[in-house]
């Protein structure tokens, strides 16, 4: 009668504590542990196990909803035969996600095409699986938050999502040129989020000394570039598009390609920039 009245309560306990993974499994583990005889407190060890796992996937899973990612591609996929410029053993130390928390920045420099992006994809995801909340945006598309959050009087809203997270992913900032209350916004985003030691990727097609033209004026770019490269590390990227690679394997040349329209044909690239 006392075992069942414990059982119960056990029961009871595990489920007012919304430890529902630990609950399920609860009958197999203590089967498990009368056969092999284990002790109370390996009983509670592996219940604790499993329902820790679990919490961690649930809110990995959470997190990744998040993020807004816009695909799922690890490091372990990307290509460092093909971008020799890329130096495996760096990007191995920053997978170490030591920069996270230190507040470093990450730069991705480089033309169109030859893995920027899929390096920020990477080490976001690793981020995301060691527990942590990002947050991944194009530059056109914070563009166009901006101005709806503008019209709508919500820039507080939208400057909040973008300072929660532990790492902030800017994509693809050079290839519009930005007008003065958006570089502000812009502006105001880095240097927050530099204030509270907290880490931003950016890549870009720009090098440093072209910021100035998709930003308003020399001062704003000196005030932006300032909190970025304060703490950070800077990765140029050199070499061939992949998508160029990919046509030129499928038995295309550059010449005979229109670059202004989709190449129907074409499979999505392994590595997008």
């Amino acid at each position: 009668m006392q075992s069942e009245l414990s059982y119960t309560r056990v029961r009871e306990g595990l489920e007012a504590l919304r430890m529902t993974s630990a609950l399920s499994v609860l009958d197999n583990v203590l089967e498990t542990a009368r056969i092999d005889e284990l002790p109370p407190v390996d009983v509670l060890d592996r219940l604790l196990e499993i329902e820790l796992h679990a919490r961690h996937d649930r809110r990995v899973e959470t997190n990744l909803k998040f993020a807004g990612l816009p695909y799922r591609k690890r490091l372990d996929d990307f290509d460092f035969d093909a971008q020799p410029s890329v130096d495996p053993d760096l990007i191995q130390r920053l997978s170490t996600l030591r920069f996270l928390e230190e507040g470093t920045n990450l730069l991705f420099l480089g033309p169109p095409g030859v893995g920027k992006t899929a390096l920020a994809v990477g080490l976001a995801l690793k981020a995301v699986e060691a527990g942590h909340r990002i947050f991944f945006i194009t530059c056109h598309d914070l563009v166009g938050r901006f101005r709806r959050a503008i019209r709508m009087e919500r820039q507080e809203r939208l400057l909040t999502t973008l300072l929660r997270p532990k790492l902030l992913i800017l994509d693809e900032i050079g290839y519009t040129p930005l007008e003065r209350p958006e570089a502000t916004f812009l502006f105001e985003v880095i240097a927050k989020r530099y204030d509270r030691e907290k880490a931003i990727v950016v890549t870009s097609n720009k090098s440093w000394g072209a910021w100035g033209e998709i930003l308003p004026d020399q001062v704003m770019t000196a005030a932006i570039l300032d909190r970025l490269l304060h703490r950070s590390v800077t990765v140029n990227i050199q070499g061939e598009s992949y998508r160029l690679r990919e046509h030129r394997r499928a038995g295309l040349s550059p010449r005979n390609l229109d670059l202004g329209k989709e190449v129907h044909s074409q499979q999505p690239t392994d590595q997008p920039s």
